[in-house]
């Protein structure tokens, strides 16, 4: 259960640090593909289907449970690919680009005033602080999508386990349909009795 909420968390949390970022203004990769929303959705799905295929564990379930994690690692490689890239062309070049500005240095030649240079200044601080904070934002996108992937890479290699233990057994009971069985025996006795 503890791999399932891991998935939903690292969903919800690409949502969330998606939203923050696309509400920036910034501009790169995450913009245009709008990523985080459609990549965070697919890891709530496969943490939902792994919830359920633990919960009522039938080998259709659990063979769909795998599919979709062995889809999901690639799509776990596709969102740190993405944000990799993005991480290297985020860009705030309207951040400090007023167009007053460019017609005041046209019209005018008298230096600018002292207060002027002084708030281009702190708009330049503010530009470099912003773009340090979408680059970490950034980073901890990049952290959750390897998070991710080994996250459905150990959840599909415990489906497939399981399901080779369950065909490695012998049907005991002929009367009881394949997919109403549980695929693993849980152990409920005392190991020290």
């Amino acid at each position: 259960m503890c791999i399932c909420t891991l998935q939903i968390m690292v969903g919800l949390l690409n949502l969330g640090l998606g939203a923050i970022h696309l509400s920036s203004g910034s501009w790169g990769i995450i913009e245009y593909t709008k990523c985080p929303f459609w990549l965070g959705a697919l890891f709530i799905v496969f943490g939902i289907m792994c919830i359920l295929s633990e919960k009522y564990p039938s080998p259709c379930l659990v063979i769909l449970t795998v599919v979709l994690n062995l889809a999901g690692v690639a799509f776990a490689i596709a969102a740190i690919v993405l944000y990799s890239i993005n991480i290297a062309h985020i860009d705030l070049w309207w951040y400090c680009d007023h167009d007053d500005d460019y017609w005041y240095e046209r019209h005018h030649t008298t230096t600018p005033s002292p207060t002027r240079d002084f708030l281009r200044e702190r708009c330049l601080e503010a530009k470099e602080l912003s773009l340090m904070l979408l680059r970490g934002m950034n980073g901890i996108l990049i952290v959750l999508s390897v998070l991710e992937l080994c996250v459905v890479i150990s959840s599909a290699v415990l489906g497939i386990k399981a399901l080779s233990s369950r065909w490695k057994e012998p049907n005991k009971s002929a009367e009881e349909p394949e997919y109403f069985k549980p695929l693993l025996d849980e152990v409920t006795t005392d190991p020290g009795a």
